[in-house]
């Protein structure tokens, strides 16, 4: 079993809990979600990385009931969430299967989308054939995923101390666990699948502030080196992690940084893109006082 897709499925019946959806993954979240955008033309719709399915039922009950939805989620116990959530509408499915290996026809997808999930996958090259695989030629997509330089501060807080409790080639494994890559790899990847010269590569920095509690209230589950930490070392471990973000604390709470990239495929844009389809946002920082203003949260 992929330990990641195990940890979200244990974690699946808390996955929509407050401190999630307030944490900066959940904004990160929401910020992702506004590129999702479907247009007449979309009649087969593809969620990849579905979750419990939050987004499926809320495009499922705008839409027209001739729209196929199709959600793919690995995690079993979010795929019964998932499934539940969406059960009123008989025009959405709930599919296992991984971006290495969709469970989806040959170009039978007019709009894929995915958030915050691709970096999960094991093959980066497997997967992008699979997307140009099942993306009609007419299709178009929105993917967000974080990139290399993701969580900068929590690294240089944390790195020094996973050191003393995992091996070298533990630590490797633990990085593996998630595909980061530049804005200039993740372009070079999807060039040699999608040759159309509407896609784009986007990448952006969003900085959210929270207390320590509520970055730990999810940062922590997810994180790699978590998963292989040996047990009788795991609460000391977890103790001396805490101590080094603390550090890290200022006026506005403590700071984590996503780096988020955006691949984009519209066939209509009217802006022109550059010949090599990368767009390069400049430091667009996004201060978000998570979990301190509370009359921001949803």
């Amino acid at each position: 079993m992929n330990p990641v897709i195990e940890t979200y499925s244990r974690l699946a019946g808390e996955y929509d809990d407050p401190r999630n959806l307030t944490s900066c993954w959940g904004r990160i979240t929401q910020h992702s979600l506004g590129v999702v955008r479907l247009k007449d033309g979309h009649k087969t719709v593809a969620d990849l990385g579905c979750g419990t399915g939050r987004e499926l039922a809320r495009l499922a009950s705008m839409s027209p009931p001739d729209v196929q939805f199709i959600g793919v989620e690995p995690a079993a116990n979010m795929r019964t969430i998932a499934r539940a959530r969406t059960a009123q509408y008989p025009n959405v499915r709930i599919l296992d299967g991984r971006f290495e290996n969709l469970p989806l026809e040959n170009r039978s997808i007019d709009y894929l989308y995915s958030i915050l999930a691709f970096h999960w996958t094991t093959d980066l090259d497997q997967s992008v054939a699979e997307l140009a695989r099942v993306t009609k030629p007419s299709g178009e997509m929105d993917l967000t995923f974080i990139g290399r330089h993701n969580g900068r501060e929590f690294i240089r807080k944390t790195t020094p101390v996973f050191f003393k409790y995992m091996t070298p080639s533990a630590m490797l494994k633990a990085a593996s666990l998630r595909k980061q890559m530049t804005v200039e790899a993740a372009t070079a990847l999807f060039r040699t699948a999608f040759r159309s010269p509407r896609l784009s590569v986007a990448e952006s920095y969003h900085t959210y502030y929270d207390t320590l509690e509520g970055h730990w209230g999810w940062w922590v589950r997810i994180e790699g080196q978590f998963v292989d930490i040996p047990p009788t070392k795991k609460v000391e471990c977890e103790r001396a992690v805490r101590e080094a973000i603390s550090t890290l604390v200022t006026d506005q709470g403590i700071p984590y940084t996503v780096h988020l990239l955006h691949v984009r495929l519209r066939h209509d844009d009217v802006m022109g893109l550059p010949a090599d389809g990368r767009v390069t946002a400049t430091s667009e920082i996004s201060n978000v006082r998570a979990g301190l203003d509370k009359s921001d949260r949803r």
